[in-house]
């Protein structure tokens, strides 16, 4: 064999575990060994070529147009196990496809399937039914829970992200609801800020008032000015008021005591890499103002202000342990 073919080789196995990690780290919790085990393979050169190489045509592929959120959706639509399957044995167009489109897009939650979506890093607003205004987190997917009822969009899922909405007054009593997997948030009018931030949902309002109706439990009202975090163990008062919960649609994250997995999760919807929590860092409770279009300086910012290492390895992985 020449050294030519010995190099193709050795190349080619690079660029197949550059995509078995890229499965690995987006869908899997990593432990610290096999987070070690990623930053020595990718130590070596090759193995450091193939990882930019990789992460360069993902970026590339990302889909943009009509047609390509189509394709992509149509991607995600492959059962997990079988698009694993393809990107392992596979080292082509296909397999790259798959990568970009199902890892990239999927797992950080873009929601191709949902009425509305934001990329990782946008923030848009939208028109409702009603006339009412809607601004929408990055990385979020709302759903219309009433889809084909007249006068829709009166009852919301989001299933991922969170959601400002700037309800019309109703003039004939008719209740508009937001829904998390924790519950619903119902309002006749007014401006509210409901989502969800890592294991718990949350809702602040800034005009009128609203109602938090979780299964078993009593109905708990929330006057404007007010905010409340809630999940399966029932709702609490946060101390933060609405202008500084609902910062986000400003482009900064107000953290008051808050987990590093809960404030990573608000990170990984605005960074196209991967950030995992491991070890102790998981036990770190964080407070302070980030900027959420510079993540790279805000993952800074919490390691020289927390008791946690920051192990960055190239542009695309970072770790807190």
């Amino acid at each position: 064999m020449t050294a030519a073919r010995v190099m193709q080789g050795r190349e080619a196995g690079s660029a197949r575990s550059a995509i078995e990690w890229e499965v690995r780290l987006r869908e899997g919790e990593l432990d610290a060994r096999e987070l070690a085990a990623f930053e020595a393979w990718h130590r070596e050169e090759a193995n450091g070529r193939a990882w930019a190489a990789l992460q360069a045509r993902l970026t590339r592929m990302r889909p943009g147009g009509a047609a390509e959120r189509a394709a992509a959706a149509e991607a995600l639509r492959v059962p997990s196990a079988q698009r694993r399957k393809l990107l392992r044995a596979g080292f082509g167009g296909l397999a790259l496809a798959f990568a970009g489109v199902a890892l990239r897009e999927g797992v950080h939650r873009l929601g191709l399937d949902a009425d509305w979506q934001s990329a990782i890093g946008e923030r848009r607003t939208v028109s409702l039914a009603d006339g009412s205004r809607m601004t929408i987190d990055a990385g979020s997917r709302v759903y219309r829970a009433d889809r084909g009822a007249a006068g829709g969009d009166r009852v919301l899922r989001v299933s991922a992200g969170q959601v400002l909405v700037s309800m019309r007054p109703s003039h004939a009593g008719l209740v508009r609801s937001i829904e998390t997997e924790h519950g619903a948030v119902r309002s006749e009018g007014g401006v509210l800020n409901v989502g969800r931030i890592y294991r718990h949902s949350v809702v602040s309002v800034g005009k009128g008032e609203a109602v938090i109706v979780q299964p078993g439990r009593a109905a708990l009202r929330v006057a404007a000015g007010e905010s409340f975090a809630f999940s399966a163990d029932g709702a609490r008062r946060l101390a933060q008021p609405f202008d500084l919960v609902s910062a986000w649609t400003r482009g900064i994250f107000v953290a008051d005591n808050l987990s590093l997995d809960a404030l990573v999760d608000v990170f990984n919807r605005y960074e196209p890499g991967v950030i995992r929590v491991t070890g102790g860092a998981r036990e770190v409770r964080v407070s302070g103002v980030f900027l959420l279009d510079d993540i790279p300086r805000a993952l800074t910012q919490v390691a020289e202000s927390a008791p946690v290492e920051l192990t960055r390895v190239g542009r695309y992985v970072s770790v807190f342990s």
